[in-house]
């Protein structure tokens, strides 16, 4: 299954809402950059940013 990008945001806020939103309406998404989020502190790592993606039938 290919996944395309539908919200990109270097606030994790941000992320987490949009989250919530897909979950309610039960949309599969994967959110591969959330571990980078977690050491946007060390090293520079995270700078650009975090992803939301979503099958690409489903955009």
């Amino acid at each position: 299954m290919k996944f395309v990008t539908i919200f990109n945001t270097t606030h994790s806020s941000e992320i987490a809402i949009i989250r919530n939103l897909l979950e309610e309406h039960d949309i599969q998404y994967v959110a591969p950059d959330m571990a980078t989020d977690s050491a946007s502190g060390i090293a520079g790592l995270g700078i650009s940013g975090m992803r939301i993606q979503v099958p690409e039938d489903k955009q």
